[in-house]
């Protein structure tokens, strides 16, 4: 299987406007598909993003993802990462590969692929914090598919960004 491509989305970057196109790498995306199974159980995990970009031409790669970690709080309709976790992975994978955190991917086992108010405030905390530096924040949603459930989920890209200081935007589900 070829790695997964989404298709383009312009997104005002730095004071002109760039095509932002998402690449998922064939292992990612297993790695993704492998952990969201998790979610068998009723309730949604998790877990970080790691890769490169937005490059100057617009491409955002993922390369490697986190697992939700051994603290994280894993609800119905909620999750939250194990942040000393995601910090250990996010430090290993810019040794290893010079990959840095780019988003998060979690599951909706009872909603659809859309970012709920819940994580439209997360991502708004995210970009707000000026030690992370995000250009764009990558989420991708997983959810199950009928009848494959879990073993064939479904990955929904979504690239959030800000338009003006307080106002989050989605860019859009790729």
């Amino acid at each position: 299987m070829a790695p997964r491509s989404a298709p383009p989305t312009d997104l005002p970057l730095m004071r002109r406007t760039v095509t932002l196109r998402l690449n998922v790498t064939q292992e990612a995306d297993a790695a993704i598909r492998e952990l969201a199974q998790l979610s068998e159980d009723g309730l949604e995990t998790g877990g970080i993003l790691l890769g490169r970009g937005p490059s100057d031409h617009g491409l955002i790669d993922v390369i490697e993802v986190g697992d939700p970690g051994p603290r994280a709080r894993r609800e119905p309709t909620t999750f939250l990462r194990d942040l000393d976790h995601a910090r250990t992975l996010a430090d290993a994978a810019w040794e290893h590969s010079r990959a840095t955190w780019i988003g998060e991917w979690h599951t909706h086992p009872k909603a659809g692929p859309e970012p709920s108010a819940r994580d439209l405030v997360t991502y708004a905390q995210l970009l707000d914090d000026a030690t992370l530096r995000f250009a764009v924040f990558v989420s991708i949603i997983v959810t199950p598919r009928d009848p494959g459930g879990w073993a064939d989920a479904a990955l929904t890209p979504w690239l959030i960004g800000r338009k003006k200081r307080r106002d989050v935007i989605v860019v859009g589900r790729l």
